[in-house]
């Protein structure tokens, strides 16, 4: 039976990309779905479908952002704001997960089974939901919004305000009824062990970073969309990042030596919510999902000598990581291979640039007696505790007066576990939420925060931090979609109702 249903869902799956398209899938019912096992079986279709997510384009938005001193010819375009920053792509993928989570949606209300455990699946479908949503918001801003059911009729986009707004709804009601991580069973009572599994704790993690989301995007809303109050919602970002904080299910690990050789490649305590893709290489192969792929070479890819760190597509200066880690910070010691003996190597070789070693894990084939690397073996981590804890920072610092206290304790919890100087006013000229923001930066590197962090944080940070073009965009050029992709023509193919980005069509 479990078969049966899976195979269902993937021809819905299929039919249902036609969405924005649009064409009903009448020949197709779900008559087989009985038992809690079928509906449990949906949705793993619907987890697995987040991997597609994951893998798709991955890259496509982050690259833009990524901390780099050097980057190849190939990203430059993008991250100068030329026509290739909004290069199509399709967004079937996340329309894939909402529309699989709204069919188990409709179908778990009129299978048999306890309500604890009906209450578990539709949690996980909110979650799905909400999480879809803020990928779509964050990668093509205004997108289209399917609240309930599916709607074969033309559909036009939603302004990205409003349907953050349902996301946000969505999340809370996964946070009010998931389980919290340690009490998650299948439907044979089996302990779920794997934080891709929607919990509590990922569920207020997700609305931390939609409410986040919403909150620092108000500049770049349409005049129409901006009528909200920004601080209610850092409110509830700092309010949901502190539920998870407070958790004791969740913790920091020791080092940021274990942050890379446990914590990134997936289901350590530091994990909050992650997909799964270590030891599914049969499944996912050689699709890109991890910034790694852009950094990371010598000695980690063993077909590579250290000369070949002048070529990769994204470079840091050795003398730049100094800078970012000083002091005893060991980051740049976990974080970089062999920083000072690297160092010392000849410049002709290693061009001044530091080796990235945060993504370590590793997938090799073998001929004969040559190695190759074939992809990285790690799960895509959304979030971690580390990034939570910085986030509530930030949503400390917005709201300013006694939470300021919190902010540099919430700071200072990082800084320690990295060895790195504790907080002083005198950084950053005393500007608190730049020394969060560069904390962030530092913490999170080549995890594909950054392009985010900077929009999130307003129009000076993206003149200062991004590059070409956006540092002389304009409050209007943000709000006509300057950070946001294209659509690709096949959107627009059944769908009358459909317009294109408005800052690329002016561009096209």
């Amino acid at each position: 039976m479990k078969l049966i249903v899976i195979l269902l869902c993937m021809s819905f799956f299929v039919g249902c990309t036609d969405l924005l398209r649009v064409e009903p899938e009448n020949s197709l019912t779900f008559g087989n779905i009985t038992k809690e096992k079928d509906v449990e079986a949906l949705v793993y279709g619907v987890g697995a479908g987040v991997r597609d997510m994951v893998c798709w384009n991955a890259l496509l938005q982050v690259e833009k952002g990524a901390y780099a001193d050097e980057a190849d010819e190939s990203r430059r375009g993008a991250r100068m704001l030329e026509l290739e920053a909004g290069t199509a792509d399709l967004w079937e993928a996340w329309y894939q997960v909402i529309m699989g989570a709204e069919t188990v949606l409709s179908h778990v209300d009129v299978v048999e089974m306890p309500n604890e455990r009906r209450q578990f699946y539709k949690g996980q479908a909110y979650f799905f939901k909400a999480l879809a949503y803020f990928d779509l918001i964050r990668r093509w801003g205004d997108c289209i919004l399917q609240k309930g059911g599916i709607n074969w009729e033309p559909v036009a986009k939603t302004p990205w305000p409003k349907v953050c707004d349902f996301a946000i709804e969505m999340a809370e009601k996964a946070a009010e009824i998931l389980p919290p991580f340690d009490k998650l069973t299948d439907c044979n009572g089996n302990t779920m062990l794997s934080k891709s599994t929607p919990c509590q704790g990922a569920a207020y993690a997700l609305l931390a970073h939609l409410c986040a989301w919403k909150a620092g995007g108000k500049y770049f809303a349409a005049e129409v969309d901006r009528n909200y109050d920004e601080k209610e919602l850092w409110d509830m970002a700092e309010k949901a990042c502190t539920k998870v904080i407070e958790s004791p299910l969740y913790d920091l690990v020791a080092t940021p030596e274990e942050v890379c050789a446990s914590v990134l490649v997936g289901n350590s305590k530091e994990g909050v919510y992650e997909t799964v893709m270590k030891d599914y290489y049969n499944e996912v192969g050689k699709r890109v999902y991890s910034l790694g792929t852009d950094y990371v070479g010598y000695p980690v890819r063993p077909e590579y000598g250290p000369g070949v760190v002048q070529d990769f597509t994204l470079r840091i200066f050795t003398t730049s990581v100094r800078k970012m880690y000083p002091g005893a910070d060991t980051r740049k010691y976990a974080y970089f291979y062999d920083l000072d003996g690297m160092d010392a190597m000849d410049k002709s070789i290693t061009g001044g640039f530091a080796y990235p070693y945060k993504e370590r894990s590793v997938n090799i084939t073998v001929t004969g007696t040559k190695k190759k690397f074939a992809s990285f073996n790690s799960n895509r981590i959304w979030w971690r505790l580390a990034d939570i804890y910085l986030l509530r920072a930030e949503c400390r610092v917005h709201l300013g007066g006694d939470k300021i206290e919190g902010a540099i304790e919430d700071l200072n919890t990082i800084r320690k576990r990295a060895g790195a100087a504790l907080y002083q006013s005198s950084g950053d000229n005393g500007d608190l939420q730049m020394t969060v923001f560069r904390e962030r930066e530092k913490e999170l590197l080549v995890e594909g925060y950054r392009y985010y962090d900077i929009i999130r944080n307003g129009l000076d940070y993206v003149h200062s931090f991004l590059e070409g073009g956006y540092q002389t965009v304009t409050q209007q050029d943000c709000i006509d979609g300057a950070f946001f992709l294209m659509n690709k023509s096949i959107d627009f193919k059944e769908n009358p109702l459909m317009r294109q980005n408005l800052y690329w069509l002016k561009r096209q």
